[in-house]
């Protein structure tokens, strides 16, 4: 069923190709019965429309026999006039915009604008000074931190203790042992599995 929804348009055309093919068959079997029985085949149209197209083509016979016996004669061959073109209103034309020509500020106005440039470059110089000073108390403040852990190294080295040490020298060690028990606990099996 799905198929049929996603492929309507496939199967209106298909239907509507067979519906025509079927009906030209159709047409052609009459025609084949009535020049058989000598008999005009049967129209679908009615009687009346018939005689409709039977007077246009009347009057249009007429119309063109005038008008070749107008030429014959020498005559102009009259044109219909054309239907008269209903008046409307004249658009009104638009309002072109002005082209506004650049002016020169004044003087004051020049004084104005470079004063207030000077200030925003004084503002940035300031805020530069205090940027550099701000930067050099991190360093000296970040100074006493690197020196302690250069020391600490210094003194794990000379210790004799370091991560690489025997099972047995890293037991003896306090603060190994509490660092195995952590990371047992962090990247061992979870609580929940034991």
């Amino acid at each position: 069923m799905d198929w049929v929804l996603d492929n309507i348009r496939l199967i209106v055309i298909v239907g509507g190709a067979i519906a025509y093919w079927l009906n030209q068959r159709r047409k052609a079997k009459e025609e084949e019965a009535a020049a058989r029985t000598g008999a005009p085949a049967a129209s679908s149209a009615s009687p009346v429309r018939m005689g409709d197209e039977a007077e246009r083509t009347r009057r249009i016979q007429e119309e063109i026999r005038k008008k070749i016996l107008e030429r014959a004669a020498g005559a102009p061959a009259r044109l219909p006039s054309p239907p008269p073109i209903p008046e409307t209103p004249t658009p009104l034309p638009r309002a072109q915009p002005k082209a506004e020509l650049y002016v020169a500020p004044s003087a004051e106005e020049q004084e104005k604008i470079l004063a207030a440039d000077q200030a925003m470059l004084d503002r940035q110089q300031q805020l530069a000074a205090k940027l550099r000073e701000l930067q050099q108390q991190r360093r000296e403040h970040d100074r006493p931190a690197e020196v302690f852990a250069e020391k600490t190294a210094l003194a794990m080295s000379a210790s004799g203790t370091s991560v690489l040490g025997s099972p047995l020298a890293d037991l003896r060690n306090p603060a190994l042992v509490r660092r195995a028990i952590i990371l047992r606990e962090v990247l061992g099996t979870p609580v929940g599995l034991r």
